[in-house]
């Protein structure tokens, strides 16, 4: 310890400190220049580790390439091979050629076989369809026979059946024909003896009906007589009745006289016509007298339930007004008692009216128009009566010069003060959020251009120009988009 301190103190003296400094000095140079000198070594070493393997690379690529360079008995070996595979080649050539050369005969051959065989396939061909078509066509002829034979047989039974149906046929025609020629002669018998008979009957009657027939003639003969007789008598006394014997003359007058009577039915026709008209007219207007009638009746009738109705309610609203001007009176009475009971009771209270009664001027009376401003007086007065009875009455003012105590409890009020509601009126800001841009919408008005003649502002116009928001319902006013930077509420807040 004592030579620590020892050493400590030769160090803190001059002549070390000196040495020290160059003693720090020198190892100061020389720890650099063996880190420089370290540095180099360690880059130089770095380099021959690089250049020794580089040199062991090009040592293994030189022996690669030695061991890759032929010598000369390789290359005579090499030549030789190359010869060798030359002659098998040309020799493997030779046996090719040969070989393509006997498959080219052997399939020139096999060609012309197939040639021949085609050739003979073809005729064969021919032949066979040909006997085939041949064939076909024996074929359908065999079935046209075929066809044609089991038709005939078909009609040989056909008519067959239609021959035995008419051989019996036959034989039931010749029965019915011998039955009928047998029920004809028994007839041209019959009518060979009715022949007879009326023969001679007939020649009796001839006489008679001839006879009968000249009767007849005659009274023919007597009627026409008759009726010739009977028309000379009609015309004599039709020319008598028109005094000339000239038929146009007659004719013409018939005819004038029928068209009078026709004039005079057709006018006959008419009067009767308008008769029945006027008759249905009269029916009708009698019975709308009938119906009239009927309906006065009813009108009469109605009128008189509805005045005894209307009466009876008369009598009725006569009643409850009677008896409501009853209770109004009751009402007026008890109305004037309140108000000199009123009227009693403000003068017993000496409440101070005289401020009312100036304004009142003549009428000081208490009445049903002016009772509120006295029961709010009486009302006021009884309310100090009452703190002063309960003793409530807020104690008097302090002098200036005495000295402040502590502060007196809140006074109760033994009857509250009447609850009035404070109407406040809404802020401008709540009512109208803001104003609108003028410059905004002059400058959008200005800049408008319109295709058509203008037309009068519409709310609808006015909306679309404002681009309004949200409306408010309670006050319909609308908000409007504007600049914030002159937005009074929305602007930079300084």
């Amino acid at each position: 310890m004592s030579s620590i301190i020892s050493h400590h103190q030769l160090a803190r003296k001059g002549q070390h400190a000196v040495r020290d400094a160059n003693v720090k000095s020198g190892t100061r140079s020389s720890i650099v220049e063996y880190e420089q000198l370290e540095s180099e070594l360690r880059d130089e070493r770095a380099q021959q580790a690089e250049l020794d393997c580089l040199n062991y690379l090009a040592q293994k690529n030189v022996i690669e390439l030695s061991k890759k360079v032929p010598t000369e008995a390789d290359e005579l070996g090499m030549i030789e091979n190359a010869n060798n595979r030359l002659r098998r080649m040309e020799n493997r050539l030779d046996l090719a050629t040969k070989r393509f050369c006997v498959v080219n005969a052997d399939n020139r051959r096999v060609r012309e076989e197939i040639h021949r065989l085609l050739v003979e396939r073809n005729g064969f061909n021919i032949q066979w369809n040909r006997t085939i078509g041949k064939l076909v066509k024996g074929k359908m002829y065999l079935m046209d026979i075929f066809e044609i034979a089991s038709m005939a047989f078909a009609d040989r039974d056909e008519c067959c059946r239609k021959l035995e149906a008419l051989k019996w046929k036959g034989l039931f025609q010749l029965n019915r024909d011998i039955s009928e020629m047998q029920a004809f002669e028994s007839e041209l018998n019959h009518l060979a003896k009715l022949e007879e008979f009326l023969r001679v009957k007939g020649s009796r009657r001839i006489c008679e009906a001839d006879e009968k027939e000249e009767i007849k003639r005659q009274d023919e003969i007597q009627a026409c007589e008759k009726d010739i007789a009977k028309h000379d008598a009609l015309l004599d006394e039709i020319f008598k009745y028109a005094g000339s014997d000239r038929v146009a003359t007659i004719i013409h007058r018939f005819k004038m006289t029928e068209i009078e009577n026709f004039s005079c039915f057709i006018l006959l026709c008419q009067v009767l016509q308008e008769s029945i008209i006027i008759r249905r007219e009269l029916d009708i207007l009698r019975q709308r007298i009938f119906d009239q009638r009927d309906v006065n009746e009813a009108r009469e009738e109605k009128q008189d339930k509805r005045i005894a109705e209307m009466t009876k309610k008369l009598e009725e609203l006569r009643a409850s007004t009677q008896l409501k001007q009853e209770l109004n009176n009751a009402a007026d009475a008890t109305t004037v008692k309140v108000l000199k009971g009123i009227d009693d009771l403000v003068k017993l209270a000496k409440c101070d009216c005289t401020p009312l009664l100036a304004l009142l001027g003549n009428h000081k009376d208490v009445t049903k128009w002016n009772v509120a401003k006295f029961l709010r007086i009486l009302e006021s007065e009884v309310k100090g009566l009452i703190q002063v009875v309960y003793g409530a009455v807020k104690p008097p003012a302090p002098t200036p010069k005495a000295r402040k105590g502590p502060p007196a409890p809140p006074t109760s009020k033994l009857v509250a003060d009447p609850y009035v509601n404070v109407i406040r009126p809404n802020r401008i800001e709540k009512l109208v959020p803001y104003q609108p841009c003028a410059y905004c919408v002059e400058d959008y008005i200005m800049n408008l251009v319109f295709e058509t003649p203008a037309v009068p502002a519409t709310k609808e116009y006015v909306e679309s120009i404002f681009h309004l928001e949200d409306i408010n319902t309670k006050f319909e006013i609308y908000t409007l988009t504007i600049p914030a930077k002159r937005h009074p509420y929305r602007g930079k807040k300084d």
